[in-house]
């Protein structure tokens, strides 16, 4: 037929190189929480960094403004001093694995590839991290259980119930910490997912 009409014969497009749009939706839900998360720590922890380096002027302005409370608020800026450096660390490591959070939240809602190996990085250094924080906020409640039982001592007060709830707090924030990076390393290790993601660029 193309030999009559001096057409030449059409030639089927080739669609080997086009791919079908990524409609998969989790992308934009979890890089969101990613960026919401990731946004609070930073300024959170941010904030925590700059207020450990002023916390003698804070308990300072509180004795000041409690002369009753003045003696409970220097030994407890005391206990805080002999581990302030720790805590400036701590929250400093705090606030550069939040910037990886968001990071990777920013580039999760890019569907960039990148962003699952910084997503599983902090993941596992957000794990660490906690046990760090559990074993500080350990710390600091020790010495200020000292506090009170130093003032609690002339009443024979017990501190046992005290002991018991710092302890359950401490486990429920652990539990609570790690939510979140254990779902991602899940998340990700799904082969759906990997399939879904090997697409990325």
């Amino acid at each position: 037929m193309s030999s009559m009409t001096g057409m030449p014969p059409s030639v089927p497009p080739q669609f080997e190189s086009v791919r079908a749009p990524d409609t998969d939706r989790w992308p934009g839900i979890l890089g969101t929480f990613a960026i919401i998360f990731g946004a609070a720590g930073t300024l959170q922890n941010g904030c925590g960094t700059v207020s450990s380096l002023f916390q003698k002027q804070i308990y300072s302005m509180f004795a000041d403004a409690l002369p009753a409370a003045a003696d409970s608020f220097a030994a407890q800026n005391a206990a805080s001093e002999r581990y302030l450096w720790l805590n400036v660390g701590l929250s400093l490591l705090a606030t550069l694995v939040a910037v990886m959070l968001l990071v990777g939240g920013i580039q999760l809602l890019r569907r960039r590839a990148s962003s699952l190996a910084l997503l599983r990085a902090w993941a596992v250094a957000k794990l660490v991290l906690a046990l760090l924080l559990a074993g500080y906020g350990f710390l600091i409640f020790t010495s200020q259980l000292e506090i009170f039982e130093a003032e609690l001592q002339p009443s024979g007060a017990s501190t046992t119930t005290m002991r018991v709830a710092a302890f359950f707090g401490i486990a429920l924030n652990l539990i609570w910490q790690w939510a979140l990076p254990i779902f991602m390393l899940v998340w990700f290790s799904r082969a759906p997912i990997r399939a879904s993601t090997a697409r990325w660029n």
